[in-house]
């Protein structure tokens, strides 16, 4: 859910005089003030769960050996972001993209596509374990077993504005021995697409955009969502400004944009028009659905820990990393109140740590159910993830923003329901497949879970997005090789 400034402006003149309001204002006001009490109650138990760690510190033996280490790693610290802003060169490039946007307009024929460039240098520099590498894993791995590609794919790493093969990196995905890699030399109609997180290495792009360009070929941006534009406060601080530095450039450094959804294209076209963002003239959107197959076949036997989560109880997987806008305290309020009432059901929680989540982690932790009807994973395999599926009784989704939802589908492809927040891309994504509830509204969730556990409601996975790798892999190629874009800016 998201608010226009104009609106934003419009709403705020109007508050002393609410019956000017129309309906749909009115409901978009309320969701939005909804929403900023939901984020505000998050931060707040995250805030006295830190001042209370903060007090345990402060007067204990363990503190007074803390403080004088604290303040050497500060320094340290203070000293690598000293070297970091000694390079101002990404500032000034976003600037001077934005002032010459007119010069960039293509300067030679466009030239029909005649190979598929796929970038995955942050990926195979560093792969975290989070969604968006596990997109570009699952995407080069499906790209390179498909010998029928419109276009031949090649994936790529950048290296001092140069490319190179990515031969280890794609042996790890496909198997078989792995030579070194060689210089790629870019030739006239290369499509260049920038599969992985290309933010954290995007200064090291400019000569090879210029070649691509110079050869008559295209630049493509994936792109995952608009959630540090749109909901900064959900993000790590660090992220936003890195993240919008990163769009202003690529908005006019790219031909067209790949979203992993049609809402997210939407949302970014929107956001051009709203912001009057700069951009390459005649930019292109287009949009493409993640894969949901884990594993083929049965999923492996679990470890014991995995194992012991399920039982003859009914178990719902709530799937995603630990951080504000994925709503697990919003899924564990829902159960206390399912437990209160007598219900025996399990929660079982899968996903690494984020931001802003040492609150929500003690308090699964710390909690009375935890062990017992109350479960989290950190470090799952993707046979683990499977097994967990295979045996939930429906998976759940409380997150209140997002770029796809994943976990949707890769549920529905195991053959099991979600129940899942009413927004947007979760509706695009689920379906009529899916159950819905009140975005961040614990009782409505416990309402929704109890109709299924009581029968008065069931999901249909089969009416649920459930995509192979694959197929996002020949969809992917698709658009850029058939310009099958969904949006043209002017």
């Amino acid at each position: 859910m998201s608010i226009t400034p104009a609106l934003q402006s419009n709403l705020r003149e109007r508050e002393s005089a609410p019956s000017s309001l129309s309906v749909e204002e009115r409901s978009l006001l309320e969701a939005h003030v909804r929403l900023l009490e939901h984020q505000l109650d998050y931060v707040r138990a995250e805030m006295l769960h830190l001042v209370h760690e903060r007090d345990l510190m402060t007067y204990s033996a363990a503190g007074k050996i803390y403080k004088p280490l604290r303040r050497l790693e500060a320094r340290l610290v203070d000293g690598f972001q000293a070297l970091r802003g000694a390079r101002p060169e990404r500032a000034a490039a976003t600037e001077n993209a934005r002032a010459n946007v007119s010069r960039i307009a293509p300067a030679v024929r466009r030239l029909d596509a005649r190979r598929l460039l796929v970038d995955v240098t942050a990926t195979a520099k560093y792969d975290a374990g989070t969604g968006i590498q596990r997109v570009a894993k699952k995407v080069t791995q499906a790209l390179y077993r498909d010998d029928a590609l419109p276009i031949p794919a090649l994936a790529v790493r950048c290296e001092g504005g140069r490319l190179f093969t990515c031969r280890r990196f794609v042996a790890s995905l496909c198997g078989g021995g792995a030579a070194e890699d060689e210089e790629v030399r870019i030739e006239p109609g290369d499509r260049f697409l920038t599969l992985a997180d290309s933010w954290n290495v995007f200064d090291e792009y400019a000569g090879v955009f210029d070649r691509i360009h110079e050869g008559g070929g295209a630049v493509v941006s994936c792109i995952f969502d608009l959630i540090p534009a749109l909901h900064p406060y959900a993000c790590h601080e660090t992220t936003p400004p890195r993240y919008n530095a990163w769009l202003a450039r690529a908005l006019v450094e790219s031909d067209a944009f790949l979203a992993i959804s049609r809402t997210v294209a939407q949302e970014l076209a929107d956001f051009v028009e709203r912001r009057g963002a700069p951009h390459r003239r005649g930019l292109k959107i287009g949009s493409f659905e993640l894969g949901s197959d884990i594993c083929s076949g049965p999923a492996a036997a679990p470890r014991e820990k995995i194992a012991a989560a399920v039982g003859a109880a009914p178990v719902f997987l709530c799937v995603g990393t630990i951080e504000p806008r994925k709503g697990q305290r919003v899924a564990l309020r829902a159960f206390e109140t399912l437990w209160r009432e007598g219900r025996d059901a399990r929660l079982v929680f899968v996903g690494r740590r984020g931001w802003f989540d040492e609150a929500v982690i003690a308090e699964i932790t710390g909690h009375a159910e935890f062990g017992r009807r109350l479960f989290w994973f950190e470090d799952a395999s993707d046979d683990e993830l499977a097994f967990l599926y295979d045996h939930a009784t429906a998976a759940l989704a409380p997150s209140f923003a997002e770029g796809f939802g994943l976990p949707i589908a890769e549920a529905a492809r195991r053959g099991r329901p979600t129940i899942c927040s009413d927004i947007p891309v979760f509706r695009e994504v689920g379906g009529e497949g899916a159950l819905y509830f009140a975005v961040n509204e614990p009782p409505a969730l416990a309402s929704r879970i109890a109709d299924l556990l009581d029968g008065r409601a069931s999901g249909d996975p089969t009416a649920t997005s459930r995509s192979s790798w694959s197929e996002t892999a020949r969809r992917i190629v698709s658009v850029i090789a058939e310009d099958g874009w969904s949006h043209s800016l002017s």
